[in-house]
């Protein structure tokens, strides 16, 4: 049994391939087909690990009628940034070998250097009809801001409650499996809003047969101690813990990715508010409502402040 339950990939087996299978993040959807239909063809998806950034892209790709030897992919925590930009350069003078476009996806675009970035520049600005670029990184602040100007920022947004609800349930649907209102609340608090970790979850307790043991199940895969220092961030702040606790406890969070611990806030809060109007708690998921994606982790501390703030 646990054997099986470990070769489960469901993020793999159900990473959607339209836009009609996409769960959420429908403006970003809309975005993308005006940008392209107004002849944008550079795109800078941004958002957090498992929000569909590199999902979004390959789709993007075959609404483009893209073939498969003209869709390229470069994860950039493996490839050398300057050597790839002039692959680029030399190749994007040809026609697609099959389709109508030629797309290439940056994937993990922080990760290269100032050079490579700087390098970037030429054929990211120079990009001809037929080809298109998706750069995806969950940390657009560290990319340098001429780069930035080239692109159209689309922003990919953790899946609201609703929507998780949705896809975790269609999954379960498909694989045949029954699970429970509790299951599927708890997958959804474990998650914070990523798609791909809730279907790793889901994957975790697809045989198990009782809701008690895959709330064990669940219990065991809580994240560890980033996901115990996030709790305690969320209840110190809604129980009115002052600055210099809550400054204490975000210094030791894992803040790679900002967005990821904003979404926990909010969700936090709304179990709150689902229980009773609560004052303090909306005013701070009012302080919390703003992404973080061109504020970085900085922006956490700005909000914490409003938060904190009489």
């Amino acid at each position: 049994m646990a054997e099986k339950n470990a070769r489960v990939e469901l993020y793999r087996k159900y990473r959607p391939k339209t836009f009609d299978e996409m769960v959420g993040n429908k403006i970003a959807i809309k975005t993308i087909k005006q940008e392209i239909k107004h002849g944008a063809r550079v795109f800078l998806l941004t958002g957090p690990a498992g929000t569909g950034k590199t999902t979004m892209a390959r789709i993007m790709a075959n609404y483009l009628n893209t073939g498969p030897l003209s869709l390229r992919e470069i994860n950039s925590a493996e490839t050398r940034g300057i050597d790839s930009a002039r692959e680029i350069m030399e190749q994007m003078r040809y026609n697609p070998s099959d389709g109508e476009s030629m797309v290439w996806i940056l994937d993990e675009f922080h990760q290269q250097t100032k050079p490579a970035q700087e390098a970037f520049l030429k054929p990211l600005e120079e990009t001809p009809p037929h080809v298109y670029f998706f750069i995806c990184t969950t940390n657009p602040e560290k990319l340098i801001t001429p780069l930035k100007s080239r692109c159209s920022i689309v922003n990919m947004k953790p899946l609201r409650p609703e929507e998780m609800a949705t896809l975790i349930n269609r999954t379960a649907e498909s694989e045949g499996i029954e699970i429970s209102e509790g299951v599927v609340d708890r997958i959804i608090d474990l998650a914070s809003g990523g798609s791909r970790r809730a279907l790793k979850l889901l994957g975790k307790v697809l045989f198990l047969e009782s809701e008690k043991d895959m709330l064990r199940a669940l219990r065991d895969a809580g994240g560890g101690d980033e996901a115990k220092e996030t709790i305690d961030f969320c209840r110190a702040l809604f129980k009115g813990a002052n600055w210099a606790t809550m400054t204490g406890l975000l210094s030791k969070m894992d803040l790679s990715e900002p967005e990821s611990i904003r979404y926990a806030i909010l969700g936090y809060g709304n179990s709150i508010m689902m229980r009773g109007y609560n004052a303090r708690a909306l005013h701070i998921m009012s302080a919390f409502s703003t992404d973080t994606y061109t504020t970085g982790r900085a922006g956490l501390t700005i909000m914490l402040a409003d938060a904190l703030a009489e």
